[in-house]
C-alpha cells in the first residue's frame, strides 16, 4: 500500500511538473482546447480499454454520471483547458508558479465550508503566499496592459479556481460513486468531446499541415504522464490523504517546471521568482505542517 501511494506521490509532483512545459511546447503549433480535447480522448480511451481487457466496466446510472460530469468540467474541461489556453500567452515557469495559488484555493473553501479551522499558522501561510504573488507581479504590472497577457493570467486564475472546487467536490463525493478507474475514464471521454467541440466552434477550420513533431509528440505525453499516471494518481491520492496535502504537490511541481522551462525553452528565472516561489512554498508547507506525535 505504501508503494503504491509513494508512486501516486511521484506521478503528481513529477509529472505534472512536466506538463507544464509539454503544454508549452504542444501550444506552439496546435490549437490549444483542440490539445487538451485529444489529450483527454486519448487517455480516456486507454483507460477504457484496460477496465475492458480486465472485465471492470461498470454500468453507469444517471447520478453517477452527473457526478463525473461536473468533476469533469470543473477538473478537465475549465481547470485543464484554461490552463493549456493560458500557455499561449504566458511562460510554463509563470504558468507553475501561478498554480502554487491551488492550495490556498482549497484551503481557503474549505475554510468557508467548515472542513478545516482557522489557525496562526494557516494566517502565516497565506499572508507569505500572497506576497510571494505580489512580488511575480511588482515587476510586471505593465505587462497587464497587454490583452493577450492579460487573457492568459485571467484564464490559469479561473482554471486555479475550477481545479480547487473540484478537489473538494472529489474529495467529499464518495457516496454511491464509481471505482476510481470508472470515474477517471468518464471523465476523461466527457472531457475530450466538450474540449474537441469547443476548439471546432472557435476554429471551424483547423489545419493540421503546421503542426510540428515536437507538438504532437507533447500531446502524446500529456495523455500517457499528465493524465493517464498523473491525473490518476491524483484521484487515488484523494482517496487517502485530506484534499489540502494533495494540492500541496503544486508546490514540486513548479520547482520542476521552472527548471525544465529555463533548460529547454529559455525561460528568464530571476532573484525576484526565486524568492516569489520560496515564499509561496515556505506558505503552503506552513499551513500543512504538523508536529509528529
Amino acid at each position: 500500500m505504501k508503494t503504491k501511494l509513494y508512486l501516486s506521490l511521484f506521478c503528481v509532483a513529477f509529472f505534472w511538473g512536466t506538463t507544464f512545459l509539454a503544454i508549452r511546447v504542444a501550444v506552439e503549433t496546435m490549437p490549444p482546447f483542440l490539445i487538451a480535447g485529444i489529450r483527454n480522448l486519448i487517455s480516456g480511451s486507454i483507460i477504457f480499454l484496460y477496465l475492458l481487457f480486465q472485465k471492470k466496466l461498470e454500468r453507469v446510472n444517471p447520478r453517477q454520471f452527473l457526478h463525473a460530469f461536473v468533476l469533469s468540467l470543473l477538473m478537465i474541461v475549465l481547470a485543464n483547458g484554461l490552463t493549456t489556453y493560458s500557455e499561449k500567452y504566458i511562460t510554463s515557469g509563470l504558468a507553475s508558479l501561478i498554480s502554487t495559488l491551488c492550495p490556498f484555493c482549497v484551503l481557503v473553501l474549505n475554510l468557508i465550508l467548515g472542513y478545516e479551522k482557522l489557525s496562526f499558522k494557516t494566517v502565516i501561510g497565506i499572508l507569505l503566499g500572497m506576497f510571494g504573488i505580489f512580488l511575480i507581479y511588482q515587476s510586471s504590472l505593465s505587462d497587464l496592459l497587454i490583452p493577450e497577457y492579460r487573457q492568459g493570467i485571467f484564464a490559469i486564475l479561473l482554471a486555479i479556481l475550477a481545479w480547487a472546487f473540484g478537489t473538494i467536490i472529489m474529495k467529499r463525493g464518495r457516496e454511491n460513486a464509481l471505482t476510481m478507474l470508472m470515474n477517471v475514464c468518464v471523465q476523461m471521454l466527457i472531457a475530450g468531446v466538450i474540449l474537441t467541440a469547443i476548439q471546432f466552434s472557435l476554429t471551424p477550420t483547423i489545419s493540421m499541415i503546421a503542426w510540428s513533431t515536437k507538438s504532437i509528440l507533447a500531446v502524446i505525453y500529456l495523455a500517457l504522464f499528465g493524465s493517464v499516471a498523473g491525473y490518476v494518481a491524483f484521484s487515488y491520492l484523494l482517496t487517502q490523504l485530506p484534499s489540502t496535502k494533495v494540492t500541496v504537490l503544486s508546490y514540486v511541481n513548479v520547482v520542476v517546471a521552472l527548471f525544465l522551462g529555463w533548460l529547454i525553452l529559455d525561460e528568464i528565472i530571476t532573484g525576484r521568482i526565486i524568492l516569489a516561489a520560496t515564499l509561496i512554498i515556505s506558505g503552503v508547507i506552513i499551513v500543512n505542517y504538523k508536529k509528529t506525535k
